[in-house]
């Protein structure tokens, strides 16, 4: 299938939903009623059957929900067995069962490792959805086994001006830690619109390179990925409640300076 041959705006096909999905936005949840739909004939969801009504106002018995818990950061393993565990109870109402996992790049590297082991051998009615804005933070063996659909028309195309910055930081990151320090400044004259392209973007493209560097040099530490991770999700909660652009520019900074020391 063509991963971006879908858009929220279109039906889907039942024929064509694959056993796994990567994506976000409201096409999860039409993927998920897709697959729920017992609407007869005809492209799925139909959105007008009893399945389609209960994805909708999110009480259908075989749509099951998965974040992180209140009190975490991250999705845990102990997550994973229980779906996993779930997993082999048939479906109640539909022919397929569903589980989307909310913010799917905060599962920790044991929930995803364990996740990939259900991946392998699903059951045959079920459908996984991973909701995330940031695909780049899941293990590459976890993305191999799911089809990537965009959230809306046009979404692979980047956003060139945040792209640009992105990689923009990482060369300094790569220079050391006077050209990181030099490029806080650039990012502390950012609005909070652009701060909030730049940090999903830097995200993707640190995460890609961190992880390409673990395979190759044997003196990248493990925990870098995990290190600039949850400094950029702590960076993205700070925006959130307003926490000025000086403060988070100094944050990842500071995180990027130590992490650049071994892993660039």
């Amino acid at each position: 299938m063509d991963p971006n041959s879908i858009s929220p705006a279109a039906n889907l096909s039942f024929d064509r939903l694959s056993h796994a999905y990567i994506t976000s936005g409201e096409l999860t949840d039409s993927l998920a009623m897709a697959a729920v739909c017992s609407g007869r004939g005809g492209d799925k969801p139909c959105k007008k059957c009893s399945g389609c009504d209960k994805a909708s106002r999110r009480i259908h018995p075989d749509i099951t929900y998965i974040d992180k818990l209140p009190d975490r950061r991250e999705i845990l393993v102990e997550q994973i067995r229980r779906l996993k565990k779930d997993v082999i109870i048939v479906p109640s109402e539909s022919d397929k069962k569903v589980y989307i996992i909310s913010n799917a790049d905060l599962m920790n590297v044991s929930a995803q490792n364990a996740f990939l082991r259900i991946l392998e051998e699903p059951p045959g009615y079920a459908v996984f959805i991973l909701n995330t804005e940031a695909p780049a933070s899941l293990l590459p063996t976890v993305r191999s086994r799911c089809v990537e659909l965009k959230s809306k028309p046009g979404a692979e195309v980047p956003d060139t001006e945040a792209t640009e910055m992105a990689d923009r930081f990482l060369a300094a990151a790569r220079q050391g830690n006077a050209a990181i320090a030099g490029f806080m400044f650039q990012l502390e004259k950012l609005d909070k619109e652009a701060f909030g392209r730049f940090l999903p973007a830097v995200m993707e493209r640190a995460v890609m390179e961190l992880r390409s560097n673990l395979q190759t040099t044997p003196s990248v530490p493990d925990t870098a990925v995990a290190d600039i991770e949850r400094t950029l999700r702590k960076a993205k909660e700070m925006l959130d409640l307003n926490v000025s652009a000086g403060h988070i520019s100094g944050l990842i900074c500071a995180a990027m300076i130590k992490v650049s020391e071994v892993s660039f």
